[in-house]
C-alpha cells in the first residue's frame, strides 16, 4: 500500500514537471540529472544553499514567484519565500543552468565537505566539554580567575561557555575562603560576545525547534546574567582588547573593570536586530546619562578605553604594555583589604538594587524573545551567514 501511495505521488510531481515544461518552459535533461544527483547525494548542504536551491528549483519549474508571503510566524515558510523572490524575473532556462552548476560545486566538493564536516564534529566536542573553552584558574584559596579561551574565534560565548561560566559563578558564590573572582581572556580580543553562529543555526531552525530554542536561550540569558546580579564576592574584569556584545552589557555589574589602552567596547543591537540586556538599559544611562548611553546602545557607538572611562564603564586603563603587570597589582590591593569589611559592603551596596535589577533582567531578556521571533532578526542572521561564508 506504501508503495503505492509513493508511486502515485512521484507520479503526480512528474505530472506537475511536465505541466510546467509544456507551459512555461523546457525542463533540460542536466537539471533532472542534477535533481538526481542531488537526492542520491549523501553531502550536508548549509542552510543559505539549501535555501538558494529551493529558490532555483521553484524558478526552473514554476517560474518567477507570484505568490503570497507567508505569515510572520512561518519563519521557514517566509524564508524560501524570500530567496525565491529575489530571483525576480530570471528566466526559467537561467534558473535551470545556475541550479545544475550549484549542484555540481556541491557534489565535486563532497570530499572536503566530509573533512569539514569531521572537523566541525571534533570541534562540536571540544565545545561541549567547555573547559578548553573556559579555564578556571585558583590562584589562590581567596582569589579565582576565569579566563576566555577560545583566541581563534576572538573569544565568541557558546552555549556550553555560558554553562560553564554559570556553574563557576555558582561554585565561588559557595566558597567560604573566596574573596575575589576576576575575568580575563586570551588572544587579542576579550570577547565578540555571543557566537552568533548558534544565532543562525537557530534562525535557520523549523517553526517548533525555533519556538524552543528561543525559549532555552531565554532561560540561560536569564539565568547567566542574574548570576552577576546576586554575586556575593567581588568580580572584576581586565578587558585586554576589543568587547563586543554581553561582554560590554553586563560591565556595569560588576565591582570594577581595568580596561588595556588597546580595548574597544561596542553594542551591535540594532545592527543584529535585537536589543539591549545584561541590565543595560538601566545602569548605562545611570553611568552615562541618556545621551551618551542612547549613542552606545541605539546607534552602534563603537568606545574607546578612554571614551569608556570618562562615561563610567571602565573604572581605570592601563596602558597595554603594562597591563600583565598591573592586573597583578590590582588584584592584590583588593586581596589586601580586610575581607569581612568588603563583602559586607558590598552585599549592602547590591542590597539597594537587586530587586529592581532582576525586574530589568527578566524584561530585557523577555524583549530578546520577542527580537529573537522577528522576520528582522532572521533576516540579520542570514546576512551574517553570508558575510561569514565570504570570509573563509
Amino acid at each position: 500500500m506504501k508503495s503505492s501511495l509513493r508511486l502515485f505521488q512521484r507520479s503526480i510531481v512528474n505530472n506537475l514537471i511536465h505541466r510546467y515544461a509544456s507551459t512555461e518552459g523546457t525542463i533540460s535533461a542536466d537539471f533532472n540529472k542534477a535533481k538526481s544527483r542531488l537526492e542520491s547525494s549523501s553531502v550536508e548542504v548549509e542552510n543559505e544553499t539549501k535555501l538558494k536551491l529551493y529558490a532555483l528549483y521553484k524558478q526552473s519549474t514554476v517560474g518567477v514567484c507570484k505568490t503570497g508571503k507567508p505569515g510572520l510566524t512561518d519563519f521557514i515558510g517566509r524564508a524560501k519565500w524570500t530567496a525565491w523572490s529575489n530571483l525576480g524575473q530570471m528566466s526559467q532556462e537561467e534558473a535551470q543552468k545556475q541550479y545544475v552548476q550549484t549542484v555540481e560545486q556541491i557534489v565535486s566538493s563532497s570530499k572536503a565537505q566530509n573533512e569539514k564536516e569531521s572537523m566541525s564534529k571534533t570541534d562540536d566536542k571540544s565545545n561541549s566539554s567547555s573547559s578548553e573553552h573556559i579555564q578556571l584558574l585558583k590562584k589562590s584559596p581567596t582569589h579565582w580567575e576565569i579566563v576566555l579561551n577560545r583566541p581563534e574565534k576572538y573569544n565568541a560565548i557558546t552555549r556550553p561557555m555560558y554553562e560553564k561560566i554559570i556553574e563557576i559563578f555558582d561554585q565561588a558564590a559557595e566558597d567560604k575562603e573566596l574573596v575575589l573572582l576576576s575575568i580575563a581572556a586570551k588572544g587579542k580580543f576579550y570577547s565578540s560576545g555571543t557566537d552568533l553562529a548558534d544565532f543562525a543555526k537557530m534562525a535557520t531552525s523549523t517553526t517548533t525547534d525555533l519556538k524552543a530554542s528561543v525559549e532555552r536561550g531565554q532561560a540561560m540569558l536569564e539565568t547567566f546574567i542574574g548570576k552577576f546580579i546576586d554575586f556575593p564576592k567581588i568580580v572584576i574584569a581586565f578587558i585586554n582588547g576589543p568587547a563586543v556584545g554581553i561582554s560590554v552589557s553586563t560591565l556595569g555589574l560588576l565591582d570594577g573593570v581595568y580596561a588595556s589602552s588597546s580595548a574597544t567596547f561596542s553594542l551591535p543591537f540594532t545592527r543584529t536586530a535585537q536589543s539591549a540586556e545584561g541590565c543595560s538599559s538601566l545602569i548605562f544611562p545611570s553611568l552615562m546619562g541618556s545621551l551618551h548611553a542612547k549613542d552606545v546602545l541605539l546607534f552602534d557607538r563603537k568606545l574607546t578605553a578612554e571614551q569608556a572611562e570618562q562615561r563610567g564603564l571602565v573604572t581605570r586603563v592601563i596602558n597595554e604594555k603594562n597591563f600583565e603587570e598591573e592586573k597583578d597589582k590590582i588584584c592584590q590591593h583588593i586581596l589586601s583589604l580586610p575581607k569581612g569589611s568588603l563583602l559586607t559592603s558590598k552585599l549592602l551596596l547590591q542590597k539597594w538594587t537587586k530587586e529592581t535589577l532582576h525586574r530589568v533582567n527578566k524584561d530585557e531578556v523577555e524583549t530578546l524573545k520577542q527580537r529573537w521571533l522577528t522576520d528582522e532578526f532572521v533576516q540579520a542572521m542570514m546576512e551574517f551567514m553570508r558575510g561569514r561564508k565570504k570570509s573563509k
